[in-house]
């Protein structure tokens, strides 16, 4: 090794030998260069407090060029822009870029000086990354246009990356869970993280296949001359430990081995001693030296053709994939008739799609202009109001407007902003006036609903008021005939017509009451009188009644409730209503069968009164009509046994008050069994009865 160190410093001293020989007394002054250097990416180029450019690259750069008698004038920007520059000759040279295929084709580069590889860098409790697909669905920001961006743009997951002005920035947005992800050489990623204080923020557990570069100083492709001279101050850095003392200061943790390691020197040894012997041959003869100098850059283009061959099959591959993805993008734009278009960073339209004239003007007339020249001033005016809502939180927004045309009414658009990685944005319009439409027909039909059914409420209830009175005098008057008070009616059939009558007027004035509660229930002026309310007990009375309802039509009735109390805070008298209908229901409809009555405890805590029997049923049409005011489900058997169709529907409505519900399942000429449920947060335990709410009630 300490041999291999000192033919390696022997060929560097004669190298400079060569060059000081050639550039020691130049004929004449050459320009500056104009050096790029980025604003923030320590430690390599940053800005101190004044402005001026400081780094690792800065400081070797100005080694390199203050041996090989080079004037050097630094310009700071942004990365990208210091890219472009560079790549359109407005830069001579860049002190820090990576080495990147897709770069050969604009850059030549010298040695390497730094080789480093890439990372995810992910924040701590957030999405888990364990391979490059798990990058698809996240967010992952990189510094546009360095070789995390590039990378990215190659990978499956890498079309809608948020690409940040520098490195800083992007693991901004990281550590404010504004993203998911960097992807970012890993050395830049570790010291932006130690110097910016950043916690929570790691790489994570992933190696990104590919992802290893080297840094060098960049040259504008084919300046061969200045790429000759860079690499030859880089031999002379290397040679008298300039290297290692800039090592020492900006990267004491990544410092190299003394000397040129032979893995790379080797593959630029066959360019340094054709240098030097340009250099000697420059020193004897100027014919030999012009000839090697054509052979040198000779070889220099062979290698770039045949990085551009291999480029060109990788594009052509590429360009295959994007012309299918192109069509498919197309074709289904195609078939959508909504209406697309494209701003640039401005707000202009820069590409429109409009199959359905949905833009009501030609879309020639468009493209070029701004949205305030397009647009109503209002309507321009919440238009940019959205698209600064989209750049400053990176999401998209909706915007709702209305167009007037000048051949029919308005029209009414719904739009969706998406940010797109230029600074533009994607829009996606739609007609949305026959919706709006249809939602203001809607609110037309039901505010007429409303006022319908008030009116109807009122009619009903001023009938039932109407017919209360006479009604009244109707059952007292047949009473006093029936129970003969003031003497004998003196003929059966005289008798026999006042039971009628009386009775008529009793069916009359249930019809009447039930109308009437269920006026009062749709008009809301019901109020619940809640108390304890043992269901076991309402049960066995209610069974008492309709025993010989029962008996008279050969009907089993029977009660399997539980041995202690089941209470419910409840109205007692709706409760009563509701058992004793639902019960006379069951055994009305049921002629030599079976009714049973049961408490069931319910899934979610609550209980029902559960009714089952082997009475007539109902068909699937019948149960969807059941609990519809005047609804009967068998009028034949409902005008034998009386009724006007008004009691399931007022079960229905009491139970709801209740926050409980109305559950049937029957099948036709079988049977039918019906739950009246009370939730969970109406049943009481013995300590609640006991406690606090029972005395309430009490007092």
């Amino acid at each position: 090794m300490r041999g291999h160190r000192f033919s390696v410093r022997l060929l560097c001293a004669l190298l400079i030998a060569g060059v000081l020989g050639v550039r020691g007394a130049p004929a004449h002054a050459e320009p500056a260069l104009t050096v790029g250097s980025e604003l923030d990416y320590p430690p390599f180029a940053m800005v101190d407090e004044a402005g001026r450019p400081v780094g690792f690259s800065i400081d070797l750069f100005r080694a390199v060029a203050e041996t090989m008698n080079l004037e050097v004038d630094f310009r700071v920007g942004p990365w990208p822009v210091l890219l472009s520059d560079l790549r359109e000759g407005r830069l001579d040279a860049l002190p820090f870029v990576g080495i990147f295929p897709e770069r050969d084709e604009y850059l030549d580069f010298s040695v390497p000086i730094v080789v480093t590889h890439g990372a995810v860098f992910v924040r701590e409790g957030g999405p888990r990354v364990r391979e490059e697909s798990d990058l698809a669905p996240l967010r992952v920001a990189v510094m546009r246009d360095d070789v995390g961006h590039e990378y990215a743009r190659a990978r499956p997951w890498g079309d809608d990356v948020a690409a940040f002005p520098s490195l800083a920035e992007a693991f901004d947005c990281l550590a404010a869970a504004r993203c998911d992800a960097v992807v970012a050489p890993r050395l830049q990623g570790v010291l932006l993280i130690d110097q910016g204080g950043l916690t929570g923020i790691a790489p994570a557990p992933l190696t990104l296949e590919g992802f290893s570069l080297s840094y060098a100083f960049a040259v504008q492709a084919g300046d061969a001359d200045l790429l000759a001279s860079l690499n030859g101050g880089l031999a002379i850095a290397i040679a008298d430990g300039t290297l290692d003392r800039l090592y020492e200061k900006w990267l004491p943790e990544l410092r190299p081995q003394t000397g040129i390691p032979l893995d790379v020197l080797l593959p630029y040894a066959t360019g340094i001693l054709a240098l030097f012997l340009v250099i000697v041959s420059v020193l004897y003869a100027g014919q030999r030296r012009a000839t090697a100098l054509a052979g040198a850059r000779g070889r220099s283009l062979e290698r770039q053709a045949d990085h551009l061959r291999r480029l060109a099959s990788r594009l052509d591959t590429e360009r295959m994939r994007a012309e299918h993805a192109r069509a498919e993008a197309d074709a289904l734009i195609k078939v959508i008739p909504d209406l697309f278009f494209r701003l640039d960073a401005e707000g202009r339209y820069v590409d429109v799609h409009d199959p359905e004239g949905l833009a009501l003007v030609p879309v020639e007339r468009l493209l070029g202009q701004r949205i305030e020249d397009a647009l109503p001033e209002d309507t321009a005016r919440a238009a940019r109001a959205a698209l600064e809502r989209m750049h400053e939180t990176g999401e998209s927004q909706s915007l709702e407007y209305t167009l007037d045309r000048p051949d029919g009414p308005p029209r009414h658009f719904q739009a969706r902003l998406a940010p797109m990685d230029d600074g533009g944005s994607l829009a996606v319009v739609r007609d949305v006036t026959e919706a709006r439409q249809r939602e203001a027909e809607v609110r037309h039909a039901a505010a007429a609903l409303a006022t319908a059914s008030a009116a109807k409420s009122r009619f009903l209830a001023t009938l039932s008021h109407e017919f209360r009175t006479p009604l009244n005098a109707m059952l007292g008057f047949s009473d006093i005939l029936v129970q003969e008070m003031f003497g004998p009616v003196g003929n059966d059939r005289y008798r026999e017509y006042t039971r009628n009558i009386h009775a008529a007027g009793q069916a009359l004035q249930a019809l009447v009451d039930d109308v009437m509660d269920i006026t009062h229930i749709d008009s809301g002026r019901v109020t619940l009188l809640e108390s304890v309310v043992d269901l076991r007990t309402i049960v066995e009375q209610k069974v008492a009644v309709v025993a010989p309802l029962a008996a008279a039509n050969a009907t089993k009735l029977r009660v399997i409730g539980p041995p202690t109390p089941e209470r419910v805070w409840a109205d007692a008298e709706q409760v009563q209503r509701m058992v004793a209908n639902l019960l006379s229901n069951a055994v009305k409809f049921t002629q030599g069968g079976s009714v049973e009555v049961s408490l069931e405890d319910r899934p979610d805590g609550g209980v029902a009164v559960t009714i089952t029997d082997t009475g007539i049923g109902m068909s699937a049409d019948q149960l969807a009509h059941l609990g519809e005011p005047f609804y009967q489900s068998s009028p034949v058997v409902a005008r034998e046994a009386g009724g006007f169709g008004l009691g399931i529907a007022l079960v229905k409505e009491m139970i709801a008050l209740h926050g409980g519900d109305l559950d049937y399942d029957s099948v036709l000429d079988q049977g039918t069994t019906v739950r009246l449920i009370f939730p969970a947060g109406r049943r009481l335990s013995d300590t609640i009865v006991n406690g606090p709410r029972l005395k309430a009630s009490e007092s």
